[in-house]
């Protein structure tokens, strides 16, 4: 698991290339973007536990259990929630969760290419319950508020940046008691502290 904070991509003409295409279908930042668990969060931390700890040498984000009892669950569960809110709104929904590994690409690459889209594109980010302890969203927390999208939760009431940065504290000494590397976590709340753009208009 990559703890480079901020993330640096080495897929970037590729990364560009993709934005460009989504800036096809989207208009401005008009989009509502779902931030939820993908190869991290409470199903992967337990995952970790179960098989090792949460060293390199006892995770793979490829294993064949990995995928089948943390990844395809997640979708799974995430598919469901984005068919909720395509039907509910008239916005575009982004589902990250959707897209299939690419070849080559890290977790770095994934946090860049996201991170791109929410800037340019999404007005409103929902964060799916647990999405603190994800390493993930809580870069895309902290790109959403610094950039000015609408911090939204599961239900879409408003998310505060103090009760967001309140959660990922939580999340860290959580995954600290636990024996496990918090250091990115850390490091968003850290930036946290950083003043955000003007919001989004709708």
């Amino acid at each position: 698991m990559s703890e480079a904070f901020p993330p640096q991509a080495t897929h970037g003409r590729e990364i560009d290339l993709l934005t460009q295409v989504f800036a096809t279908v989207i208009e401005g930042r008009t989009a509502l973007y779902v931030s939820s668990p993908l190869t991290t969060g409470p199903r992967a931390f337990e995952w970790h536990l179960r098989n090792g700890g949460h060293s390199q040498g006892a995770f793979s984000a490829y294993a064949p259990d990995f995928h089948r009892e943390v990844i395809e669950p997640n979708r799974e569960a995430t598919a469901g929630f984005v068919r909720y809110l395509r039907d509910k709104t008239n916005a575009v929904v982004i589902d990250p969760t959707a897209l299939e590994d690419l070849p080559g690409w890290s977790q770095d690459d994934y946090r860049v290419f996201w991170g791109r889209v929410i800037e340019r594109l999404a007005d409103r980010v929902v964060f799916r319950e647990g999405w603190q302890y994800s390493s993930g969203c809580a870069y895309e927390f902290l790109v959403a508020y610094t950039s000015g999208a609408r911090l939204l939760r599961e239900n879409l009431v408003p998310l505060t940046v103090e009760e967001g940065r309140s959660l990922i504290r939580d999340a860290v000494n959580e995954t600290r008691d636990r024996g496990a590397s918090s250091q990115f976590l850390s490091r968003v709340h850290e930036a946290l502290r950083k003043p955000a753009r003007p919001k989004v208009r709708p």
